[in-house]
Order: C-alpha cells, then structure tokens, then sequence
C-alpha cells in the first residue's frame, strides 16, 4: 500500500474538501470514534493511513490525568501523523474536566477537546459521568464554557434524550452550544438502552436538521450505506465505531462509495488482502504497545474478517488459540488463501 498504515499518512479528500468541521480541517466526514481499549496509538494511526479523516484517543478520565494515574497518561500517547486527533474526556465535573485538559495539554497537543456525555456503563455514570451528565444540563453546559479557555474547538458526545424527559435532545445539545460547543455528536440511543436495540437515525437527523454542519451521527455504522444514510440526514460527519472491528477496510469503502480516490488495495476483500492488512497493523500494535495487545486486536479481528472462504473457519479457531504473535504472524503468513469477490465500496461476504 502507498499509504502504509504501519506509518501512519494523510487522509483521502473528498471533492469539495478539506472543510472545517467543529472548527477543525478535515479531509472528509468519516471519522474514527473513541473505543475503549480499542483506540491506542497504532490503531489510531492505522486507520488514519486507511482514510479516517480524523480520529480520537480512547475516553480518558479527568480524575485520573488529577491524580497522576501512570496507565490514564500512557492512553494520550501518540504520534503526530495521527492528527488530527480529539481528545475525549470524562468526568462528572467543570472543573474536573478543565484540569484534566489543562494536564493533557502538557503531554502533547490535540486538535479538538471533547467531553463524554454518552457513555451509558454503570462504571461511569455512578460516578456522574458519561450520560448521567444528560440530567445535569447546567453542568454539562459548565464543561464547554470551561474547556472553551483552552483555544480549542470544544465538543460534546450525547445520547437521545429518553422520552418524558424535561428537555429534548435538541435542547440539550442547544444548552451545549449556547455555552459555546462547537460541534456535538449525538448518538441514537437512549441512555437505558445502552447497546441494545438498533440506533435511530431518525432522531439524530432531527438534532442534525436545526443545527446545520454542527451535529455528527453515531451508532450502528457496519456498512458504507449507514455512513451514506447518516451524512444523507444531515450530518456534517459521522463516527465508524464497533464496524471497523468487524470489517479493517470499512473506512475506505465507505470512502471509495462517497466519491474519495482510494486505491483498490485499500478496499480489497480477499483474503490475502485483509491478512496483509491485520499483519500490518498486528506488527504496529506489538511493536509499539506490545505482544498483549497485538494479540488480542488480531484474535477480535481474526473472527470478523475471515469468512467466506475454504479453510476460514479452521483459520478463526487456530487463530484464537494462539498465545504469542510470532505464531499468529506465521498462521496469517503460511496460508493458501482462496479468492473473495467483493469490489471496493460493497459490502464483505457475510458467510460464516
């Protein structure tokens, strides 16, 4: 690949692009979403090469940059060719959160501040983060005036307001913008639903309909055709979030479907190509944050992407049996792999 992922590289522009979006350039609208676990420095910069055209750090908390905590430091690690790049926060108050931006800043730059207020995890909202902070609009609003002293684009994620709630999902996210938010995702599910049931677009194109290129849409992003449909209502930008670890080359297919010049191999569904694509990334993971997590991303993605083909299922099941990277690199490099029809911008063999 020109653009190798292992070293990171600019985004595929669309026609009519860069455009500011939230107050930051972007190349195009499709963006890689905060992933807990997931979006550490090499699967960030991957997914930059591959075309995302700006992606953020896992959520990190403000509580723990406060009281110095070693492993919340290490997840704002990371490379400038990842930029740009939002920094996501949690916390359950203003000043919690300005502090943590303020110690955040002094570890590397961020091109957008970000505060979740859409995590649904016990976990979390006990505290009086994530979408707890749905039902203290006054404090959310507190976080972006907060965060607006920085001099960077200042972002909220939420979720759709439940009904019988004193306030709309519409008038949340106005409170966030009357308080100087830039941009606000807003993601198609309650709080109570969690991850359960499907995400409605619908309400997100609503918010998305009377704040026009200030909302961005989230939630059940597997195919091109979900990008299309959400940009279609109305979004300035949309996040890939669980489906680019069902399918590594969702990003540029997606891309590839919207007009963007992506080249073939960045789209390729046969199983040579996607196996190139995990090693690449594999090698990456293992070489910069370890054995560990090469491992486990290689095992998560092993089981999404290979179907379809004589020989894929024993591939999965000999894939997650094994315990050190060397012998997952010879079980992805010592295959015969069949071929896979699938043409950039459709979507893969679903087969199991």
């Amino acid at each position: 690949m020109e653009n190798n992922p292992q070293t990171g590289g600019a985004a595929f522009a669309l026609p009519g692009w860069p455009k500011k979006i939230g107050g930051v350039a972007v190349e195009n609208p499709i963006w890689l979403a905060p992933l807990a676990g997931i979006t550490f420095s090499s699967f960030r910069r991957f997914h930059r090469a591959l075309g995302a055209g700006l992606v953020h750090t896992e959520m990190v908390s403000a509580l723990g940059l406060i009281y110095k905590g070693r492993k919340t430091k290490e997840l704002l690690y990371g490379f400038d060719d990842e930029r740009p790049c939002a920094l996501q926060l949690f916390g359950a108050s203003a000043q919690d959160i300005a502090n943590g931006a303020e110690i955040a800043l002094t570890i590397r730059g961020f091109d957008a501040l970000e505060v979740n207020m859409a995590c649904p995890m016990p976990k979390v909202t006990k505290k009086g983060a994530g979408s707890k902070l749905m039902e203290f609009p006054d404090e959310a609003a507190a976080m972006m005036r907060a965060l607006k002293s920085f001099g960077l684009p200042v972002w909220a994620k939420v979720r759709v307001m439940p009904r019988g709630s004193a306030l709309s999902t519409a008038d949340f996210c106005a409170k966030l913008f009357e308080a100087g938010a830039d941009f606000v995702f807003v993601h198609g599910r309650t709080p109570a639903q969690r991850y359960e049931g499907t995400a409605s677009r619908e309400a997100v194109g609503e918010v998305a309909s009377l704040f026009p290129g200030m909302i961005g849409g989230s939630g059940d992003c597997y195919a091109p055709e979900d990008f299309e449909d959400y940009l279609a209502r109305g979004c300035a930008a949309v996040l890939a979030a669980r489906g680019v670890l069902r399918d590594a080359l969702l990003v540029p297919r997606t891309l590839k479907r919207l007009g963007a010049p992506v080249p073939e191999d960045f789209c390729s569904q046969t199983p040579e190509a996607q196996a190139g694509i995990l090693l690449e990334l594999g090698r990456n993971i293992y070489n910069t944050e370890g054995e560990p997590l090469a491992l486990m991303i290689a095992k998560r993605m092993l089981g999404a992407l290979f179907k379809g083909f004589a020989g894929a299922p024993k591939l999965r099941r000999e894939g997650a049996m094994v315990r050190k990277w060397e012998d997952m690199e010879k079980l992805l490099t010592g295959r015969g792999l069949g071929e896979s029809g699938a043409e950039c911008g459709e979507a893969p063999n679903q087969e199991i």
